[in-house]
């Protein structure tokens, strides 16, 4: 019956029309290979990637990524990365690495000579490796690269670890007066790059920022980097191993950042940088010498505590800087100017410091870290917010407040009386025993009570002492705006966020009830852990 069904005749139904159903269009693809370059560029390197299943079209346009820094979780599975362990280091270094090294020579035959912002590898290679480093640090020269890391930490390991199979960058890729041709003619042998599409003379000319973690350089290198490195304005060096006397006479106009992070062998830096914006160093208690920085305005000082305090070695025979110079004493100059600042609390030793140096005029952010086991169970948080008292006194504009405790804060007992130790709720008003005039005191402690705004504590565990310095935050901080809390500890920039597996959630959680009873009618308590 369904055979002997006719067809409308049209000329009965005038209204209708056959239609042929026509093939969707895809009018992304029919874009620019520019257009789509740019829509790449808003995605990360892993997600460019993904793209290349959706069609022919589509399956090189990653290559035109702007950034490509590829890391261990680009390219490793999360099973894999999971198995990754102090027990299976084999794994790293044998067939995650041949995977990792393969992965980033198929990039760079994508790139060809195509120019790129940023490129980095974050994969914990060793020396071993060095011959397909230089290939990819050669590469990145030759293509003119706006920001180049190399990030060879051992993944997932949160403390520095030094090793004395380390890369070490050739010296002659910053030297103008030594060639480049060996490694230019790998790049076009082994990886098919011709050398017509390369820029070399121009080397390093448009490296804006250069991160080297696990990389090991000498005082040559440092010295060539920043004489060669003419547009530079960010050096990031974390765990080099062979840096000890670091210097430059020479004014580098550009460099706005300088970040040297757990180089343990380092005695001495001495910097001729005049628009310099930002230093930041973690390490031993050295000599520290930045030239007319006076534009200084960021400035993280965090030293080690007991036997790491000073360098193990001194080969330059220079004295141990004393705790109280460490800071005050070397940037002397600079601190009026300052709007952020993070040190230690083992780097302060008491009011008297404040009497020879300007007030932090300026200073708007404070960070403060602390490691408990450096003064028995809790002397190093109660260090913390002693240090506090002082600096509330010497910044009147101070709008944000960070304590951070370090790791060992999990060994804090939860019950202690803390009459023995100090009074907490009168901590903060302990600037009246000042050597500074009485009504000087008191106005500078009313205008830092209404700027003072956030506070964020981390290595935060719900203990009774933690939560009655909290309480006491409230009571001084009459216009507090908004509290962070957070059992993740914050304690070292360099290192991953460590979030402590040893967190008794109930003890938070009773703490985090009894804060929000007594919180400020205009204030917020947040938690930032994502568990709780």
């Amino acid at each position: 019956m369904a055979e002997n069904r006719k067809r409308p005749n049209p000329l009965r139904f005038p209204n209708f029309k056959v239609c042929k159903r026509k093939a969707t269009e895809d009018k992304i693809t029919t874009l620019p290979d520019d257009i789509l370059s740019t829509i790449l560029s808003q995605l990360t390197f892993k997600e460019a990637v993904a793209t290349s299943i959706l069609s022919r079209r589509w399956r090189y346009l990653w290559t035109f990524h702007p950034n490509l820094p590829i890391r261990c979780e680009d390219v490793v599975l999360k099973e894999d990365r999971d198995d990754i362990s102090f027990r299976r280091k084999s794994k790293i270094h044998g067939v995650h690495k041949d995977k990792f090294i393969q992965t980033v020579n198929q990039v760079l035959r994508g790139r060809k000579g195509r120019e790129l912002q940023e490129f980095g590898i974050h994969y914990p290679l060793l020396e071993s490796s060095a011959c397909h480093i230089d290939l990819c640090v050669a590469f990145a020269i030759a293509i003119n690269v706006s920001k180049l890391g190399l990030n060879f930490s051992p993944y997932p390991y949160l403390v520095p670890t030094y090793s004395n199979e380390n890369y070490s960058i050739p010296l002659e890729f910053f030297d103008k007066a030594k060639g480049m041709e060996p490694y230019l003619v790998q790049l076009e042998h082994a990886l098919s790059i011709p050398t017509s599409s390369l820029n070399v003379q121009n080397r390093f000319k448009s490296l804006r920022e250069l991160i080297l973690k696990c990389v090991d350089l000498t005082d040559e290198h440092f010295e060539a980097i920043l004489s060669n490195c003419t547009s530079l304005e960010g050096l990031h060096l974390h765990e080099s191993s062979r840096l000890v006397n670091v210097k430059h006479s020479v004014p580098h106009m550009k460099l706005k950042c300088l970040e040297i992070f757990h180089c343990r062998k380092l005695e001495k830096v001495e910097v001729f940088v005049p628009n310099l914006v930002s230093f930041k160093y973690r390490g031993s208690k050295i000599h520290i010498f930045v030239k007319d920085a006076k534009q200084l305005f960021n400035l993280c000082m965090c030293s080690y505590t007991g036997e790491l305090e000073y360098p193990r070695d001194n080969s330059l025979g220079l004295p141990y800087i004393q705790s109280r110079d460490f800071i005050f004493g070397q940037f002397a100059a600079h601190l009026s100017r300052l709007e952020y600042l993070m040190m230690d609390v083992g780097s302060f030793e008491g009011k008297q410091q404040f009497n020879k140096h300007p007030l932090f005029s300026n200073l708007k952010h404070l960070s403060l870290t602390s490691l408990n086991s450096s003064h028995g169970p809790c002397g190093g948080m109660l260090r913390c917010y002693h240090t506090v008292a002082f600096f509330v006194e010497a910044s009147p504009f101070l709008h944000r407040l960070e304590l951070h405790h370090g790791i060992y804060y999990c060994v804090i007992i939860l019950d202690i009386n803390t009459d023995q130790i100090l009074d907490i709720h009168n901590l903060f008003f302990a600037v009246s025993y000042s050597s500074f005039q009485k009504s000087k005191i008191e106005k500078n402690c009313d205008i830092s009570r209404r700027y003072l705004k956030e506070v964020l504590v981390s290595g935060f565990f719900g203990n009774e002492l933690a939560k009655d310095i909290i309480l006491s935050i409230f009571n001084f901080a009459i216009e507090l705006e908004k509290i962070e809390l957070t059992t993740v500890s914050l304690y070292d920039l360099s290192i991953r966020a460590f979030r402590n597996c040893g967190v008794d959630i109930e003890v938070v959680r009773r703490c985090m009830g009894q804060l929000h009873q007594r919180l400020p009618a205009n204030a917020q308590l947040h938690f930032l852990d994502d568990h709780f």
